[in-house]
């Protein structure tokens, strides 16, 4: 099986984590674990280059919303596209290719996911996707 991309789970839910990883592994991904945004940011300024971020919002530590503004501060993290994967309807990102609902739509966002891989891949780095 071909390596569609490596993606950067963020959630301290271990079920959350370990059951989006088995999916994404499932389809080609190279999954890599954080369970806190202080993980993710570890992984990134280590050098980690993920395709894509699925990012939950209410995590002890630096949460969602904590992680997000460090990745947008960093010009080297900042382009890395994230899909927000949140029980919290109303939880919103700067600039988040997606928002979507955590245990209802795990469908939408394994829909979702290659579309930004594939994005991102075409576009050099880009965060947006064409509407």
């Amino acid at each position: 099986m071909r390596s569609e991309g490596t993606i950067l789970v963020i959630d301290d839910n271990l079920d959350t984590n370990e059951a989006l990883a088995r999916l994404l592994a499932s389809r080609g991904y190279r999954v890599v674990p954080a369970f806190d945004g202080h993980q993710a940011l570890d992984y990134l300024r280590r050098g980690g280059k993920p395709s894509l971020i699925v990012l939950d919002i209410h995590m002890p530590g630096i949460d969602g919303q904590k992680f997000r503004a460090e990745q947008l501060a960093d010009p080297a993290l900042a382009r890395i596209p994230v899909i927000v994967y949140s029980v919290d309807r109303e939880a919103r990102l700067p600039d988040a290719v997606a928002h979507v609902e955590k245990g209802f739509d795990v469908d939408a966002l394994l829909d979702l996911i290659p579309a930004v891989c594939a994005q991102r891949a075409l576009e050099g780095g880009s965060n947006r996707l064409p509407l």
